[in-house]
């Protein structure tokens, strides 16, 4: 006899085997399981951008929330143009520059509040141990990143964090790829920067 446990674990491992497009069909028509599929499937990224653009889990979390809410009124009137992938990564980038810009937010290292932040969203989601080890690693990137005006941080985050092409950045963020090239260039040179800073104070700042 199947057990509640199997048939939830057959279903994930259905669902997981579906393409993007047969899932955007699914969740177009209505079907939630579908659209719970590609929510499982793109979690993560959503979150992982959000969250490295505001260093602050609350506001990760709203802009993640409108982002998967926007895109299941919106799945209706998806046409498929592009892929789903790429059409979902561009309403996150427009969600938080957009929220970034409204809301005059600025990241900033010094924030003792943004400190906290990365600590207690570490320890509450991994274990002790890994959270200790990952932490300085996260706090460094978040005083790089600090640096970076919000286009070319998110710029580098797609690109270096994510590891899209500059093409799919392109189609991303419907921005020429010499644009994006030329951002990307730019934010490497301001990164360099910052870090030969943090290394020279480390030795006598």
């Amino acid at each position: 006899m199947t057990t509640g446990m199997n048939r939830k674990d057959t279903l994930a491992d259905m669902v997981e085997k579906i393409s993007d497009a047969q899932l955007v069909k699914m969740a177009a028509s209505g079907d939630q399981k579908a659209f719970a599929g590609l929510f499982d499937r793109y979690e993560s990224f959503v979150w992982n951008v959000t969250y490295r653009m505001t260093y602050n889990s609350d506001i990760a979390e709203d802009i993640s929330q409108d982002v998967f809410v926007s895109v299941w009124i919106a799945l209706p009137k998806f046409e498929g143009r592009s892929a789903f992938r790429t059409w979902l990564y561009r309403i996150v980038v427009n969600k938080t520059l957009n929220w970034i810009k409204s809301n005059r937010f600025e990241l900033q290292y010094s924030d003792e509040k943004m400190l906290k932040n990365i600590e207690n969203h570490l320890l509450a989601n991994e274990n002790p141990e890994e959270a200790i080890n990952i932490m300085d690693a996260e706090k460094t990137l978040a005083k790089i990143l600090s640096h970076l005006v919000p286009e070319r941080r998110i710029a580098i985050i797609l690109r270096e964090i994510e590891g899209l092409s500059y093409e799919d950045i392109s189609e991303v963020t419907l921005t020429p790829i010499g644009t994006v090239r030329s951002r990307i260039s730019r934010a490497k040179d301001d990164l360099k920067k910052v870090a030969i800073d943090m290394e020279e104070c480390r030795h006598g700042c």
